[in-house]
């Protein structure tokens, strides 16, 4: 447990000094050397010829998408409601016989199936929130629309229990649910980004096992003994545990404030206690800082000079490839004395959760993982991997907002390898009924923020602000380009583009249907 808590100590540590920049850049200014950038330019080209002749007359059809009301009743009258419903009442009907129910009239309804945390189909209804407390959907485990749709209605309704009352929430369907063609122009746009993101691939292998400081385990391992083995011999700097113990209980203590578990002397004490430690630790990080300096240079001494240096390695290696259980520095030995590739193989057997908002573990791993990709010529890793990045798509017990913004998105990286950048950020925007498995869905927020980075503005706003304006294209989708504009805009630094593109976009909102263009206020 000690161990454990040093670990995550010297991690939080660590991403506050490296928190500017979030990474490492070359002289180029990127996060890949020109090397690596050479070599992925190389296979871009390659890709871009492929596209040109690949299957141009496959079909996309749109999320199935309808209209409808949503209403929901709590406390009184619930059971005599859900009879009502059941017995398929007119929406009108129910409104005058039930008038203390609230009633946002008018929803862009999705319908969708997709895999849950237990890898059981799960049938989801959401509208697209375009007006305060408007945000609703009803879920369902392993059933079919025939089963959970009575007439125009869909419900969901909840008996009292001794935490909350008893309600129901409905959507009232205005007319059947449709699956609409996307336009040629669309679908070239989706199987662009199906054709640079390889949908048969996977950052991480089938059987990878959760890593990170939640998932620390005290397992002797092989490979943990030759980091010991590694340490040892290179006089690796310790700061003593039961030190840590006090600082931790002491993060508990607000020494400005009474505390009547604690007199005043006591107080005092332990502060003093506290101010004695943070300095020790200060000289401990100053001695591990000066020890990785010369980590690298220093193995290299031990593995020309201790003859059993690769048998203990190579020991290791073998049982962390077969047990999917490994750490950066020992997949660093791996990868400087047995190869990259057995390295990226490692972390690729290994999806590194984060543990807190603070916890930037994952993206670095990312990372590493890209880094490795790029450098071993694995395309179909590396592009997945960077995209995880610039969509911040990773696993994490908590996150808060105040951390996210902190995490950059590195567009200029793929701007830079003569990817039509557009057309691969707009092809994982759209969404789509028929999509290949595995295809590549982006994070709208996280890619509005990367556009307003990138170096093609101009051509992002004319292409975004005609999708939205397209009656061809489906509403659902249009809206989604229109989320996408709205937090491109939002992340612009510069007022006066800003308050351009919002009278721009108004424009725009206006070609939409009433129903839709009524619920948006652009402030």
């Amino acid at each position: 447990m000690k161990t454990n808590l040093i670990l995550v100590f010297m991690l939080v540590v660590g991403q506050i000094k490296a928190q500017n920049p979030e990474f490492k850049q070359y002289d180029n200014g990127l996060i890949y050397s020109d090397v690596a950038m050479g070599k992925l330019k190389h296979i871009v080209d390659s890709l871009n010829l492929k596209f040109k002749v690949c299957d141009v007359n496959k079909k996309f059809y749109s999320n199935r998408q309808t209209i409808a009301h949503h209403i929901s009743l709590e406390v009184k009258q619930v059971k005599e409601a859900k009879a009502d419903i059941d017995m398929n009442i007119s929406f009108d009907e129910f409104v005058k016989k039930y008038p203390k129910a609230k009633v946002v009239e008018k929803l862009v309804l999705i319908a969708t199936t997709y895999k849950n945390y237990r890898d059981e189909n799960e049938l989801e209804f959401f509208n697209m929130e375009l007006s305060e407390n408007s945000n609703f959907s009803l879920s369902f485990e392993n059933k079919n629309e025939s089963e959970v749709i009575h007439g125009n209605w869909i419900y969901n309704y909840n008996e009292k229990t001794k935490y909350s009352d008893e309600d129901i929430q409905a959507y009232y369907i205005l007319k059947p649910f449709e699956s609409l063609e996307l336009p040629k122009k669309y679908s070239r746009l989706i199987q662009y980004s199906d054709c640079l993101i390889d949908t048969t691939a996977t950052v991480f292998t089938n059987k990878a096992k959760n890593s990170g400081v939640r998932y620390y385990s005290d397992t002797l391992t092989k490979a943990r003994v030759f980091i010991q083995y590694v340490d040892q011999v290179l006089k690796r700097p310790e700061f003593e545990p039961e030190k840590f113990d006090v600082l931790i209980g002491m993060d508990t203590i607000d020494f400005d404030k009474p505390n009547k578990k604690l007199s005043k002397k006591k107080r005092e004490e332990s502060n003093r206690k506290r101010v004695i430690i943070e300095k020790e630790f200060e000289v401990f990080q100053d001695k591990m800082n000066a020890w990785q300096e010369k980590r690298l240079s220093r193995i290299d001494s031990l593995k020309n000079n201790d003859s059993s240096f690769m048998t203990k390695l190579m020991e290791a290696y073998t049982e962390s490839k077969e047990n999917k259980s490994s750490d950066d520095q020992f997949e660093e030995y791996v990868g400087l004395y047995i190869s990259k590739d057995a390295e990226l193989e490692l972390k690729r057997n290994r999806r590194v959760v984060g543990g807190c908002s603070m916890d930037d573990s994952p993206r670095i791993h990312a990372l590493n993982i890209a880094l490795l990709s790029a450098e071993t010529t694995k395309w179909e890793i590396f592009l997945q991997s960077h995209l995880n990045i610039m969509n911040d798509r990773f696993d994490r017990v908590s996150d808060g907002g105040w951390a996210q913004q902190g995490r950059s998105t590195y567009i200029r990286e793929i701007e830079d390898l003569n990817i039509n950048v557009l057309d691969l950020l707009f092809g994982i925007s759209l969404r789509v009924n028929n999509a290949a498995e595995n295809h590549y869905y982006g994070s709208i927020s996280r890619l509005g923020r990367a556009l307003s980075e990138s170096k093609n503005q101009i051509d992002f706003e004319n292409k975004s602000l005609a999708m939205i304006e397209d009656n061809d294209l489906d509403i659902y989708n249009r809206l989604l380009i229109y989320f996408l504009f709205r937090n491109y805009n939002n992340y612009l630094p510069n007022e006066f583009q800003q308050k351009q593109n919002i009278e721009r976009l108004k424009i725009s909102i206006s070609k939409l249907p009433d129903y839709v263009a009524s619920k948006i206020v652009l402030n």
